[in-house]
């Protein structure tokens, strides 16, 4: 089982280049072999696959509107520029 686990990253890979360099078929399929991949994940290990990506999204949000919004709280300081 181990042997065969170390088997698939290399064809999720070759399947990215695939879609990156393929038709709009070939993009398709890998999204939906992303999909089935995640649904698999999910009915292997159960709970910890569907909530830890949600979780890893809520961050990168929460982060995205941290930085959106603190922008003009830092004050900014260009090369070259004096203190006032």
């Amino acid at each position: 089982m181990e042997v065969e686990m170390l088997i698939y990253p290399p064809i999720i890979a070759f399947l990215a280049w695939r879609a990156r360099h393929g038709s709009e078929i070939e993009k398709t399929l890998f999204v939906v072999n992303l999909a089935l991949l995640w649904g698999s994940a999910i009915w292997l290990f159960g709970y910890p696959a569907l909530i830890i990506p949600a979780v890893g999204a809520a961050f990168a949000i929460l982060t995205t509107i941290v930085v959106l919004t603190s922008a003009d709280f830092l004050p900014k300081r260009w090369k070259g520029e004096e203190d006032q």
